[in-house]
């Protein structure tokens, strides 16, 4: 069994001071597979002082300096895109295809368009007698999840580097070889002392935020745990950036193309089990069009089933069980495809059916709340004014699609939904363009330029005569 014991501090791989362990299983056996050590205070207290140390250095780098930093990152990240790949897959169980093409793709897209928004997020601007220049906040604590363990990891990176900010991270305890590539990464890459890693559980996270040399705090993770860093963060008065959990809906509209868009949004919806934040995991269609629909949609999601990987752990395939569980006992609720247990040849591990449901009621269970597996929920809706309440009638708001033809009605609908990224026909995900959302979402944005804003703050100077 591997053990996962150390951190990156101040340029160097070091071993963890915390003695508290935890063994993992592998996703795709069930078989105990790895041990990870916790770090603890003092893990935390020298990862501070040294992004501390940093940030006087750090701060004062020219675009070039920070230019060149990020897109040797996005190079080393490119180079060891297989070795990421198969750790990705080993723990969180991404299909290796998918964790080359998106888990260890995505990342390097993302920094590299820290790379193109980097001179605009440090320009200057004038306002009448005002210059307005944006400086670093200063040191970040960042906490990400073992959903897309590197991507959310280098959103955060990557930003506080190009706002010229140092930062401490604690990567998921759920994703250990994945992390200690990284940290191989960065040691070989970023500067001394201005990305720090300390792997660790939810005790690791709250001594992060708690530590007085933290000036501002970058969480990833689900509604639950974002309440209780907000709520840390809100004692010591930090700023508090969150990007948190989906119920995302897509809307059929009926002059769409109803094969392409549905295929599409299937796809979407069970990409990497259904664990995507964004995920559309509602599929509205018109009431009319909803027999046929549900079929379709149903088919497609049964021959996924030997292309999908297992959600990552027992604890979560127990939670997806549920989900599926209360929902067949729901009288509103109707089981098109999939249902309890796992999908027939995998038996091993934490695979679950890929299913889906058809639902009347709006407020059920697997409507409204955050499932986070491969579970789908097709509704049917009168007409668009009820498709738009449908879509916004969630404590959510990260995503949305529209596919149709008619581009004014298209307009008229995104201009009503409540959501951060609004994808029209399919169009592909931008890594340039904000990302967060409204409501139990969260708050902040996260890639390019306003990826970047996030970790500075407005100096206006200014200036008579």
């Amino acid at each position: 069994m591997d053990t996962y014991d150390t951190a990156l501090v101040n340029g160097k791989i070091v071993t963890l001071d915390g003695t508290r362990e935890q063994v993992l299983a592998s996703p795709l056996t069930g078989q105990e597979s790895r041990k990870t050590r916790h770090g603890d205070a003092a893990d935390i207290a020298a990862a501070v002082a040294a992004a501390r140390t940093a940030f006087e250095r750090w701060s004062h780098t020219d675009a070039d300096t920070r230019r060149t930093t990020i897109e040797a990152l996005a190079a080393k990240i490119e180079e060891r895109s297989e070795d990421l790949a198969a750790a990705i897959n080993a723990e969180v169980g991404t299909p290796e295809k998918i964790a080359k093409a998106v888990q260890a793709g995505l990342p390097v897209h993302v920094l590299r368009g820290f790379v193109s928004d980097l001179d605009s997020a440090l320009a200057e601007e004038s306002i009448a007698h005002s210059s307005v220049q944006y400086r670093p906040i200063g040191v970040i604590a960042a906490i990400t999840p073992w959903n897309y363990p590197l991507h959310q990891a280098m959103c955060k990176i990557g930003a506080a580097l190009a706002a010229g900010c140092t930062l401490v991270l604690k990567p998921s305890e759920l994703t250990p070889r994945t992390n200690a590539l990284m940290m191989e990464i960065l040691a070989e890459i970023v500067p001394a002392g201005t990305i720090n890693v300390v792997p660790g559980d939810a005790e690791t996270g709250a001594q992060l935020i708690d530590h007085d040399g933290i000036d501002a705090v970058s969480f990833t993770g689900s509604v639950e745990g974002g309440r209780a860093v907000a709520q840390a963060a809100a004692k010591a008065l930090k700023p508090c950036g969150l990007e948190l959990g989906g119920k995302s809906a897509g809307i059929l509209l009926d002059d769409a193309d109803s094969e392409v868009a549905l295929k599409a949004m299937v796809n979407g919806g069970l990409l990497n089990s259904g664990q995507t934040c964004n995920a559309l995991t509602r599929i509205l269609v018109p009431q009319a069009m909803i027999g046929d629909a549900a079929a379709q949609i149903g088919t497609l999601a049964e021959k996924m089933a030997a292309r999908l990987g297992p959600v990552i752990s027992k604890d979560q395939y127990d939670r997806v069980q549920g989900f599926i569980e209360r929902a067949q006992e729901d009288d509103a609720v109707t089981l098109i495809a999939g249902g309890t247990g796992h999908p027939e040849g995998q038996e091993q591990g934490y695979f679950v059916r890929p299913t889906v449901f058809v639902c009347t009621d709006p407020k059920a269970e697997i409507v409204t709340k955050e499932v986070f597996g491969p579970v789908l929920v097709v509704l049917g809706y009168a007409d668009e004014d009820e498709a738009v309440a449908l879509a916004n009638g969630t404590d959510y708001g990260l995503a949305a699609a529209v596919w149709g033809k008619d581009t004014s009605r298209i307009d008229a609908i995104t201009s009503q939904l409540r959501a951060g990224q609004i994808d029209v026909n399919g169009a592909p995900f931008n890594p340039r363009a904000p990302f967060g959302g409204f409501k139990q979402s969260g708050s902040g944005r996260e890639m390019g330029l306003h990826g970047i804003r996030e970790f500075q703050r407005p100096v206006s100077i200014q200036r008579k005569g």
